[in-house]
């Protein structure tokens, strides 16, 4: 298989991956359960805040790759639970609102970077995904600029596939959920904090998983 062959399979393989792994039916049911008391203005400026910072984040990731890791000195695994604890917080607000209230977020409260940008679109595993994604893309390249680009490029094009599909997902989100009866957008919501507590947990369970061989090797120099 050629160079430019392998390029042109990674492509769609790279698009598929940062939109899977983003997940932007989660990301529509969030928004619609956290902007349920906000206004249509304050609905579509989050939307476009959260589309935006996503954006930045993500190519700020794909440009650095794991430079910023090695520069700061952690881990990816401590990124994911990092990003589990900022979940946990959101699902146990979405569980148990204060003042019996519903789920929906404050009004007043601007939850376009945390947590909508941050962990749900351009949360750990799509900054992991991404990551490695341009790490592959380089050794594919092999030195070749003209392949290195093309396969960045697919990279690139994945990151702006995904923001314009979460965009619209966000910004059409209650056309869905409005043919629901009030019944049932609270039973989702106390659904969406549920599933949300599990993907914190899940996050922090596979970062306790990617610290520990290095949390026993520092053990085992240690007692060495």
């Amino acid at each position: 298989m050629s160079d430019l062959q392998a390029a042109l399979e990674f492509i769609p393989g790279a698009i598929i991956a940062i939109i899977v792994i983003s997940n932007p039916v989660s990301t529509m049911a969030m928004f619609y359960t956290m902007t349920e008391r906000m206004t249509e203005q304050a609905k579509l400026r989050t939307a476009k805040r959260s589309s935006r910072y996503s954006l930045g984040i993500l190519l700020f990731f794909a440009l650095t790759g794991m430079m910023l890791f090695q520069i700061f000195n952690f881990s990816v695994g401590a990124f994911r639970i990092a990003g589990g604890i900022l979940l946990i917080a959101t699902a146990l607000d979405m569980l148990y609102p204060k003042d019996g209230a519903d789920s929906a977020t404050d009004p007043t409260r601007d939850i376009s970077l945390i947590p909508m940008s941050i962990p749900f679109i351009s949360g750990p595993g799509t900054i992991v995904t991404v990551v490695v994604l341009t790490s592959s893309a380089e050794k594919l390249a092999a030195g070749d600029m003209g392949i290195a680009m093309l396969a960045y490029a697919g990279v690139f094009l994945g990151i702006v596939i995904l923001i314009a599909i979460s965009y619209m997902v966000m910004v059409h989100s209650e056309r869905l959920f409005s043919l629901m009866r009030e019944e049932g957008r609270k039973a989702i919501s106390k659904l969406m904090g549920l599933i949300v507590l599990s993907i914190a947990i899940q996050f922090i369970i596979n970062g306790i998983g990617d610290v520990l061989p290095m949390f026993a090797e520092i053990v085992r120099n240690a007692a060495g």
